[in-house]
């Protein structure tokens, strides 16, 4: 009841916050701002007050020489001492205005207050109209969804890619829910591709608050599907307004889910709901914790398919998590490996079982310490894909990514008739390595996932660095694949046009302007951090390249092939 108790007061607290800060936007009463850009869209932004004083951000796609402004209770405005005019509805040229701070007067020449107009990145814009009553619940409990809206999606080169029905706003995360920059997922009514990504309904926003660069899950994201990991996802970064008002720059990516566009193995979850009652219902979970499973839960209402093999998604979770979310499918091994069921989201009890027997026979091999599973015969590599694993342990292993205890370490699994290997990926959640906090990860010349204060037999990557095998693999990977795509995210090495990974130089000339506007809007400051990093992009930036060229100098002197020797 403690723990309830606290997640009670954190949400309540949660919505008091949100509460007070949205409160500010709307305060001023008569003094509603809003601009629009007709000839992009009809979307339109509007400002946010403290006291007197107004930040009206703009997206980087819109032409300032062609913005519509206008506040109530006021026919026209004069903006500035030389007194621009502007007109409802009529385009006024507000270029020479962006980044000063300009007195607003109504139409009789009384001073309605101060205007600052910055302008984003030339990036994606995210445009979403909810209830605002539905949005304060949703922002304090991520459990609420809002199922109507509308939403515009504006490209970098202007062209809109979307503007129709928004079927699904809920915040998302764990820890990152609670700050006050949400996360969010958010679907369309029909499949568009965004920003040059594969075609899809349901989107993820991350807030990236932990970050103060705004940059490490992008980097990291790129890096994946530049060392060629399968399945890897895409990004794109985006500034978002919700009901006009400024939300910050977010990382808008594929959601990992199983789709022909995102991870495409058989869908085990249309399997299953074809053989169940239409509309389907899974009823209640069951939380079976007997002897032979110290934890188990399923749907044991659901029915199955011929084949129930695969596909599946699953995460290592933490162990207090998988304790704390009882309404979540997923099991722990006898040796403490705790997994969450992603896909299907109500598995059956066979479906669970199935997993929980493949899961500790991998384990088992891996705990042995000639990589055999002593009761099946099985190596560790009949369980799964050494490649994507090491992979994965190298991402992980540079970045120093705290998150890789669990919660957001992916693995998927296709059907046997298909494959019956487990892979490791895809990547996921890296607002907090590469050196951004101080108690999670920031020295850069010591062995990281495997290092002896994590506990093992829960710890894969500890168990897979006992094995040679894995160690050829990671050591043939690190100069022969990874080394390189390092080399052009420090600008060492040019990259080629078919290159994911870009300079980190180019990445942050990219958002520069947006992260200006996001700093405006949020005054980010976050527990833990660097403080010598919060004073600006520019020296947050110095600090992640030094941190990432000291640890991959380090990488290179632990991790390389015997040929190199030679």
């Amino acid at each position: 009841m403690r723990k309830a108790g606290k997640w009670l007061i954190r949400i309540a607290v949660a919505a008091i916050l949100f509460l007070l800060l949205s409160g500010s936007a709307s305060a001023a009463g008569k003094r509603f701002l809003k601009a629009a850009c007709p000839s992009v869209c009809g979307a339109q932004v509007t400002a946010r007050w403290q006291k007197d004083e107004a930040v009206l951000s703009i997206p980087g796609s819109w032409d300032l020489s062609k913005v519509t402004l206008e506040m109530e209770d006021t026919k026209s405005l004069q903006l500035g001492q030389g007194k621009t005019r502007a007109v409802p509805g009529k385009p006024v040229d507000l270029t020479g205005m962006v980044g000063k701070k300009t007195v607003i007067r109504d139409e009789k020449g009384r001073i309605k207050g101060y205007l600052t107009i910055l302008q984003g990145s030339q990036i994606n814009a995210l445009f979403l109209e909810v209830d605002a009553e539905q949005l304060v619940k949703a922002n304090a409990d991520k459990t609420i969804q809002i199922t109507e809206g509308h939403a515009v999606c504006i490209e970098a080169d202007g062209t809109v890619s979307y503007d129709g029905e928004l079927e699904q706003l809920k915040s998302r995360g764990n820890a990152s829910h609670w700050e006050h920059k949400k996360p969010y997922q958010f679907k369309l009514k029909k499949k568009t591709s965004l920003g040059g990504m594969s075609k899809g309904k349901t989107w993820i926003l991350l807030a990236n608050w932990a970050d103060d660069s705004l940059l490490r899950n992008q980097i990291v994201l790129d890096l994946s599907r530049q060392i060629g990991m399968r399945n890897a996802i895409k990004c794109v970064q985006t500034d978002l307004w919700i009901n006009g008002e400024y939300n910050g720059l977010y990382l808008m990516t594929e959601k990992i889910q199983i789709k022909k566009e995102r991870i495409n193995i058989t869908n085990l979850e249309e399997a299953t709901e074809k053989v169940n009652p239409s509309p389907f219902d899974a009823g209640q979970i069951a939380k079976d914790q007997s002897g032979n499973y110290p934890i188990m839960r399923y749907y044991p209402d659901v029915k199955d398919p011929e084949d129930i093999t695969g596909g599946y998604i699953v995460t290592i979770e933490k162990e207090h998590r998988l304790r704390l979310f009882e309404e979540e499918p997923g099991f722990r091994t006898a040796d403490e490996l705790n997994i969450r069921i992603k896909e299907p989201t109500c598995p059956s009890e066979k479906q669970a079982e199935y997993l929980f027997n493949l899961f500790t026979e991998m384990q088992d091999a891996l705990i042995a310490s000639d990589g055999i599973n002593p009761e099946t015969g099985k190596s560790y590599e009949e369980y799964l894909d050494v490649y994507s694993f090491a992979q994965r342990y190298l991402i992980d292993e540079w970045t120093e990514n705290y998150d890789f205890q669990g919660g957001s370490q992916y693995m998927y699994k296709d059907s046997d008739l298909v494959d019956p290997l487990i892979y490791a990926g895809p990547s996921w959640d890296y607002d907090t390595c590469l050196g951004d906090r101080k108690d999670k990860g920031y020295r850069t010349s010591d062995l990281y996932l495997t290092n002896k204060r994590y506990r093992k037999n829960w710890n894969i990557y500890w168990l897979l660095y006992g094995h040679d095998s894995f160690r050829d693999e990671i050591n043939r990977m690190w100069p022969e694949v990874f080394r390189p795509a390092i080399d052009l995210l420090l600008g060492t090495a040019e990259a080629g046009p078919d290159s994911v990974l870009r300079s980190l130089d180019e990445y942050v000339e990219t958002i520069r302007d947006s992260a200006a506007m996001n700093y405006v809007r949020w005054h980010m400051i976050s527990d833990g951090a660097f403080k010598t990093a919060r004073t600006s992009l520019d020296s947050s930036i110095r600090n992640l390249r030094a941190w990432m060229t000291k640890r991959a100098a380090w990488m290179d002197k632990t991790y390389y092939s015997e040929e190199q020797t030679d």
